[in-house]
């Protein structure tokens, strides 16, 4: 009787376990294949300031952990996205970039509350010929920042 109850408690254990990792797996597979929505606002129209976004977004684009929203509500998904807010003025030969990262949640396409990290606030100064270089640097900034497990959680309401 014992044995018989044994080899049930090895059966059960085993198809627990069997079931415990399918989960599992599972669930890390669909957290790594469902990429992140970043949401960039930006006021900036110049030659520089123009490149550096556009290689900002092209970082974003071509990742596999963040897609591009076009906007706060991302397409009517109602999901926390990520934000990046960009201001730039322009000079001779010198754009300057001021960002900052935050989160943003919609509960309707009107009603959408959005907190930025002060933490996270960035200042960079580009040279005309390094446009392309300043807006990489600013998405490995934003993918650093997104993978930095001590950063404050910031919480929307």
């Amino acid at each position: 009787m014992i044995i018989r109850t044994l080899r049930i408690s090895r059966f059960f254990f085993r198809s627990l376990v069997l079931v415990s990792l399918l989960a599992l797996v599972s669930l890390v597979g669909h957290a790594v294949d469902t990429p992140k929505s970043v949401f960039v606002k930006a006021s900036c129209l110049d030659k520089i300031s123009s490149d550096v976004l556009s290689s900002l977004r092209e970082g974003i684009r071509n990742s596999q952990k963040y897609r591009l929203a076009n906007n706060l509500a991302d397409g009517d998904q109602m999901g926390v996205l990520f934000t990046i807010n960009v201001s730039c003025t322009e000079g001779k030969n010198v754009s300057a970039i001021a960002t900052v990262f935050g989160t943003a949640k919609c509960f309707s396409a009107a009603n959408c509350h959005h907190a930025i990290d002060g933490s996270s606030i960035r200042a960079d100064l580009c040279e005309a010929n390094a446009g392309a270089d300043c807006g990489r640097a600013l998405f490995n900034a934003f993918d650093e920042y997104v993978s930095n497990p001590i950063r404050p959680p910031l919480i929307l309401k």
